[in-house]
């Protein structure tokens, strides 16, 4: 049976309007690289690069799909800040493994978006596969104080691992939206990564371990954490809703795979 909140986000989504504003945008302030609008929920700005822009179509879209998924996650998580400033930019880098969309949570309400040019489909198709559930995952990380500016955590893959897994699930969770980018690998692989993960020092290298590692394995850390947070799931009973208030050490024990 779908719950509540997921029943409210299919039909919003459907609809594709906004729903999210106090105030409506005010017109847009425009130079030769961005866009802005300054609204009450989602401030969002847009960026150009190089010769790519978005069109006054697609900026309204991506307005209408961010209010969408925060007035979502706020469901689920009312702590969440009611307003959220919001950079888009389009890059030139293929995205097509989670959707067309990659994001970073900068800080306590400031999210950086971005959207590829390169796969099937363009912009419109990445707005369409991937925005919502890359936006639900860095709205998250707001949630749980998981961010560049402010780590409510600590250093380590192990923790960065255990984030970025619940941030995973739970977009899936919320959006019905899985990736191939995040996916585990087979069963036996993820525990032998997990343990190599927990075997790391507190300073090992964020990039190689969460995005591409030396010897050709890509997105480790984020992998190896779905399926730590998967693990945490089926024996706790919990949703990744729920596991948000766990820390990550308590993450990887309710998997049992702690020291």
């Amino acid at each position: 049976m779908m719950k509540r909140t997921q029943i409210a986000w299919a039909t919003l989504m459907a609809l594709g309007l906004p729903i999210a504003g106090l105030a409506a945008a005010s017109p847009a302030l425009q130079s030769d690289k961005t866009v802005s609008y300054y609204r009450i929920g989602i401030q969002a700005r847009f960026e150009s690069a190089g010769d790519v822009s978005f069109t006054a179509e697609q900026r309204t879209r991506i307005q209408s799909i961010l209010d969408n998924t925060h007035a979502a996650v706020r469901a689920d998580f009312p702590e969440l800040a009611e307003i959220v400033e919001v950079t888009v930019v389009p890059v030139e880098r293929d995205l097509s493994s989670v959707g067309g969309v990659s994001g970073r949570a900068d800080a306590p309400g400031r999210i950086l978006i971005e959207i590829s040019t390169q796969g099937e489909g363009g912009i419109d198709a990445a707005l369409g596969d991937g925005l919502a559930p890359a936006f639900a995952h860095e709205l998250h990380h707001l949630v749980r104080g998981w961010t560049m500016m402010e780590n409510r955590f600590g250093p380590g893959i192990a923790i960065a691992a255990a984030n970025e897994g619940l941030a995973v699930a739970y977009s899936e969770q919320l959006t019905g939206r899985h990736y191939e980018g995040n996916a585990p690998p087979a069963a036996d692989v993820a525990h032998d990564w997990a343990l190599e993960i927990r075997d790391l020092p507190v300073n090992a290298d964020y990039g190689q371990w969460m995005f591409a590692h030396p010897d050709g394995r890509e997105g480790v850390g984020y992998r190896t954490g779905r399926y730590i947070v998967q693990q945490a799931m089926d024996q706790s009973g919990q949703d990744a809703i729920a596991l948000t208030e766990a820390t990550p050490e308590e993450i990887w024990e309710m998997a049992g795979l702690a020291d």
